[in-house]
């Protein structure tokens, strides 16, 4: 079996105590045109000014039109990070020197629920 299932077990129960995890991995969505610059990697994710975190690992996504990019979110004051705390809040990512909106979200952007991808039986 999993040598770490204990351990994880019991850090969903803490997480479900307390309402969610501190710390989430999330996706970010930057609208850019052709003449911006794209997503790779280390740009800087701010929270209502607040630096939050980085990107690990960007891309330019065609079917959204825009920089992609997946960050580890880190509350800083170790509250849990929910659609709330993600929808409440002003996110800007810092591109170079400059500073661009974006969206975050714990759901993927394109097809969040899986319905493109998966095979239907066609009447």
């Amino acid at each position: 079996g999993f040598i770490g299932m204990e351990h994880a077990a019991a850090q969903k129960r803490i997480a479900k105590e307390l309402g969610g995890r501190p710390r989430r991995m999330a996706n970010v969505l930057v609208p850019l045109t052709d003449t911006d610059p794209l997503l790779f990697h280390g740009e800087i994710l701010w929270r209502n000014g607040e630096r939050i975190s980085d990107i690990r690992v960007g891309s330019y996504g065609h079917t959204v039109q825009g920089g992609v990019g997946l960050t580890m979110l880190q509350s800083p004051d170790n509250t849990p990070i929910t659609k709330s705390w993600i929808n409440e809040a002003s996110w800007e990512i810092q591109i170079a020197d400059k500073f661009y909106p974006c969206e975050v979200s714990l759901s993927p952007f394109y097809d969040p629920g899986n319905h493109k991808i998966k095979l239907t039986k066609q009447e």
